[in-house]
């Protein structure tokens, strides 16, 4: 009998049929179905084998439930903040992610967030469609600006990759990383302050965790520089956002370029929505035709992998896995 895959995603929306091609090819049946609400998920889970899963929310109650029948979670995507990996493990359940699939991807929007911050892109095309010509908005250059990255991961290191065709100046945070990647001219600072200190264009690239989750706020805001720019394409859970709007509305931040949210859709009243020196796009930065062929070929692989009594590279719960 073919090991029932199911993915939380609508087929019509996104194309999987590398994924499909994928599982096929080593015995699995793939069934592609959007649902939303806890009960829904965990009805569609108890009747498959391995999860592949977006955003829905995987606790403590959820992952006992499904213990014994869910063998394997393999997230669709790089970002794991959805699922307790402590309770899965102790449920004998793995999780993967796709660690460098969509980290191109993201790191284009990234970029395009800190051109249109500055170059107020946008804006112009906005005002033509609304037949205002010109509709020039005077910007700044990127050029002899300090990039700082916060987060020095595979996203983090595309994005230096393509800032090293600007003159830039590019400093990095991260705890666990010392060293820039070959042939990458990447300063380290020791601490976030002085990142923030220094940049005048921040870019944010780390996971959403009880360490990080509102790490972003008003302290580190006082010690930036008048109308720096702050972009973030990780996880909007990082940021308060109330600190936030008041950093904008008082000239310290001149611009911000967001592809994340605290709360996903956002709420009518969030006072981002009706800024104009804020840039919201809808979570998109995975969303291109050849990270989405990557990453299904790695999600196939893992699964294959799994399948066959060994634990695939991207898991990331193996400390608590029992045995």
């Amino acid at each position: 009998m073919a090991v029932k895959v199911w993915l939380n995603l609508d087929p019509e929306k996104v194309d999987v049929s590398v994924l499909d091609e994928g599982l096929k090819r080593i015995g699995c049946s793939l069934l592609a179905e959007a649902v939303e609400g806890s009960d829904s998920v965990l009805a569609h889970a108890l009747d498959a084998d391995i999860v592949i899963s977006i955003m829905e929310r995987w606790d403590s109650a959820m992952l006992k439930q499904v213990a014994g029948k869910v063998k394997f979670i393999q997230k669709y995507g790089a970002g794991v903040d959805n699922i307790d990996l402590k309770a899965a493990g102790e449920n004998g359940i793995p999780v993967a992610n796709v660690p460098g699939g969509n980290s191109a991807a993201v790191a284009e929007v990234a970029l395009l967030h800190i051109l249109n911050c500055g170059r107020l892109f946008y804006p112009c095309v906005a005002g033509v469609k609304k037949k205002c010509w010109p509709s020039t908005i005077t910007g700044r250059e990127l050029d002899k600006k300090t990039v700082g990255l916060m987060g020095y991961g595979n996203i983090a290191r595309q994005l230096a990759r393509m800032l090293s065709g600007f003159e830039v100046r590019i400093l990095a945070y991260d705890p666990f990383v010392t060293q820039p990647a070959d042939g990458q001219n990447v300063t380290f600072v020791r601490t976030v302050e002085e990142l923030f200190r220094e940049s005048n264009i921040v870019s944010l690239h780390i996971p959403c965790n009880d360490e990080t989750r509102n790490s972003i706020g008003k302290d580190l805001f006082d010690v930036m520089s008048e109308g720096s720019v702050l972009v973030n394409t990780c996880r909007g859970g990082v940021i308060v956002e109330e600190d936030l709007v008041s950093a904008l509305r008082s000239g310290k931040l001149s611009a911000v370029g967001l592809d994340v949210l605290a709360e996903e859709p956002p709420r009518a009243d969030n006072p981002l929505l009706s800024m104009d020196n804020v840039f919201i796009t809808s979570h998109m930065g995975a969303a291109s035709y050849e990270s989405e062929e990557r990453s299904q070929r790695i999600m196939a692989e893992a699964i294959n992998e799994f399948l066959h009594g060994r634990l695939p590279a991207g898991v990331r719960n193996r400390e608590f896995l029992c045995g």
